[in-house]
């Protein structure tokens, strides 16, 4: 028979902010569980990448792990890869950043592990054409990508082995095809299924070679899978297999294929992902039908032939799916770019060299180690799995987000504290790149992002102190799966080991209640009008909105006043009031102190006679709506963020995040109704369908009685504390 080659690559990863317990988890079932089987096989050799996040676990929590692994490269049976170090989309980050983050790990593996990798791994094998350039100027030379990718670029199967050069504009790299076939085979199908495809390959040529390239939890961590693949035996027998046909079947790295073959010839790989992808990164009402499309091919019978003819959408997608991704990638890249403006204005090394550190500090320059420190806290928050959401919860989990966030406030403290803490900023500007501005306010304690376009309203508010931004919220979106999730929520099926793709489960009934879209984001600052006898319940009934404030364009007019910036903002809207459409002006001024307040004065006015009632909308970010973490209360008792819960007449609420450890007052003028809800959605992850504590909404609601143009007046003064402070 003759000799094939198989290249086995591994990729562990756990997000920026993740749970200690899924850390913990994933190590003792997966990533150690799979170096023990490795180790009883040196026949196999095989490629290893582990992110960032998991490298600084590993030296704090396992650091014999990291002993361990270097043995293996040591002994030539692991070749290790670099990659982007805290695991971002290379392409959605500013590419200083994303040559930094390779040459961050490239570094770090040389340190710790004493090899310098030459290849690296591409997360989410998110591609696009200009990535060869900066891979190759960060010192790489190959990577895999999936397979699916070099399809669309017009391949054929057969032609889907060994590597392949690729460029741009000069910048070299060799890109490998990561099969399919093998990822869904291994670890799900019989180990002979493996060695079956590989005969096949053999009997096609000479020296072929495959590639298996996939995530090392799902030997371990996905449903079902610890107890197939390590107390089951699969692993076992499948490297036991592999060693067993060591006279025809051969395990290399990377590396090995590079410095022995040429590449089969040159390619250019379109802007792409793996299928699965691209095709959560479509709009629902697209990836519905794209989904038709595809069930329709294949029942034709032709759809090996036609597949590779069809794609979804691009991964950037998901900054115009979901409002949250955006809003979080701008963030990112106006924290990027105060770096790059600190480095350019005399912030780091140099410039500490020239004026040295304490006179640089006394101009409010930031030293060369607050920049270094920085640089690390965006790059933390350029970890991509909070930006996106397929089959993992990704963008719908609260501690992701918040820990984006942290760390981008986290850099801004360290480039901006050298300032003191009394400046503030006033910046007006498209920031969210839609063609409509925005306007910034920025002080030491606080970050008040404002549009005026959409209803006036606060859509970042980042309580730098604490790390935290309070809009970190998740709206509710209407979601493919959500046909499925109908049916999921009123079985009990288990689903045995299988592909987290094929995972249909609700991990409670009644998830449907939680599924339906909101019209708005969950922003805060809304203008409502409702009727004189709404309640609480109308937090539920779009209908029970009397006015047309929330999507409306407010006039605004930017301005420093006394000591505060501020947005003034006005518009002129309506009522429907019984079959009446009654004129109100509404005057809304945002101010932030340097003090430490924000406040939010409303004043409404009608030259008719209005009875109705006035409402403002706030949704809250918080992690979790447990009593014990997330109190509200209003002179009397605590009472828990994931009930609903109203107070009548009060001059103020107080929020406890006992997590974050601090509190939130919002005093009231004059005295208000405030109700409380919590916001939940309901998504997928890879366990199945699950509600998830996003934040609460809370409207505080007046009478609003006009008289012959008599103005009514609302205001809501926000501060915190940190709890230690108050003990």
């Amino acid at each position: 028979m003759k000799r094939t080659t198989l290249i086995l690559c591994i990729h562990n990863h756990q997000p920026v902010g993740n749970l200690p317990h899924v850390f913990e988890e994933a190590y003792e079932k997966a990533y150690r569980p799979f170096l023990d089987a490795l180790e009883r096989h040196p026949g196999v050799r095989m490629v290893l990448h582990n992110t960032g996040p998991l490298l600084e676990w590993y030296e704090e929590h396992a650091p014999e792990y990291i002993d361990r692994v270097r043995a293996l490269v040591e002994s030539g049976q692991v070749e290790l890869l670099t990659g982007g170090f805290y695991e971002p989309i290379l392409s959605g980050i500013p590419s200083r950043d994303a040559e930094g983050q390779i040459r961050m790990l490239t570094e770090y593996t040389e340190r710790v592990f004493g090899v310098r990798p030459r290849g690296m791994w591409l997360a989410e094998r998110v591609w696009q054409p200009d990535l060869a350039a900066t891979i190759r100027s960060a010192g790489v030379e190959y990577l895999p990508l999936d397979d699916y990718e070099f399809r669309l670029a017009g391949l054929s199967d057969d032609e889907l082995t060994g590597d392949f050069m690729t460029e741009h504009e000069g910048g070299t790299v060799r890109v490998f095809p990561i099969s399919k076939r093998l990822r869904y085979l291994i670890p799900f199908q019989d180990p002979e299924e493996t060695l079956r495809h590989m005969r096949d390959l053999a009997d096609r040529g000479f020296g072929l070679t495959a590639v298996f390239g996939d995530d090392g939890e799902k030997f371990g961590i996905w449903p079902g899978t610890y107890d197939h693949v390590h107390s089951g035996g699969w692993l076992e027998r499948f490297l036991e297999a592999i060693e067993g046909a060591s006279d025809w079947l051969e395990t290399a790295t990377f590396a090995d294929v590079i410095d022995r073959c040429e590449p089969r010839g040159r390619v250019y790989l379109p802007t792409s992902s793996y299928p699965e992808m691209m095709e959560w990164a479509l709009p629902t009402p697209a990836r519905r039908t794209y989904a038709r499309l595809l069930r329709e091919v294949d029942e034709s019978g032709r759809g090996d032939e036609w597949r590779p003819f069809l794609s979804g959408g691009i991964w950037k997608n998901f900054q115009t799916k979901y409002e949250e991704s955006k809003l979080m990638t701008r963030k990112m890249w106006r924290v990027s770019d105060k770096l790059l403006e600190a480095e350019r204005s005399g912030g780091g090394q140099d410039v500490a060299r020239e004026l040295g550190e304490e006179t640089r500090a006394h101009r409010g320059t930031p030293t060369a180690e607050d920049m270094k420190g920085a640089r690390t806290e965006l790059w933390r928050g350029q970890c991509n799995c909070a930006y996106w959401h397929g089959v993992f919860g990704g963008l719908y989990l609260p501690h992701l987000r918040s820990a984006v966030f942290e760390h981008l406030i986290r850099a801004e403290n360290l480039l901006e504290e050298k300032r003191g803490t009394s400046w503030d900023a006033l910046d007006v500007l498209d920031h969210d790149l839609d063609g409509r501005d925005e306007v910034l306010m920025e002080t030491q304690w606080a970050n008040v992002y404002v549009s005026p376009e959409r209803g006036g309203s606060i859509f970042e508010l980042d309580l730098r102190r604490e790390g935290v931004n309070l809009q970190a919220t998740m709206g509710r979106y209407e979601e493919a799966y959500h046909e499925d999730l109908r049916q999921a929520s009123h079985d009990d099926g288990e689903d045995g080991t299988v592909s987290i793709h094929d995972v249909v489960r609700a991990k409670e009934k009644g998830l449907e209640a939680f599924a339906h879209p909101d019209d708005h984001p969950r922003w805060s600052a809304f203008d409502r009008v409702l009727a004189r006898d709404a309640g609480p319940d109308s937090m539920d009934d779009p209908s029970s909105d009397l006015g047309d404030f929330v999507g409306a364009a407010y006039d605004c007019s930017p301005c420093r006043d006394g000591g505060r910036v501020a947005a003034s903002l006005s518009t002129n809207g309506f009522v429907h009031d019984g079959g009446l459409v009654l004129p109100v002006a509404l005057e809304k001024t945002i101010r932030l102190s340097v003090e430490g307040e924000l406040t939010v004065e409303n004043v409404l006015s009608s030259d008719a006679d209005l009875d109705l009632r006035f409402a403002s909308e706030w949704n809250l970010a918080f992690l979790t709506g447990h009593g014990d973490y997330s109190t509200v209360s209003a002179g009397g008792g605590p009472v828990a963020l994931d009930e609903p819960v109203t107070f009548e007449e009060t001059g103020g609420v107080r929020f406890i995040d006992r997590l974050r450890g601090f509190a939130l007052d919002m005093k009231l003028s004059p005295e208000a109704q405030v109700w409380v809800r919590p916001l939940e959605t309901a998504s997928q992850s890879e366990g199945g369908f699950e509600r998830v504590f996003q934040g609460v909404t809370v409207w505080f609601v007046r009478p609003l009685r006009a008289r012959g143009g008599a103005p009514q007046e609302f205001e809501i003064t926000i501060s915190t504390s940190r709890l230690r402070e108050e003990t």
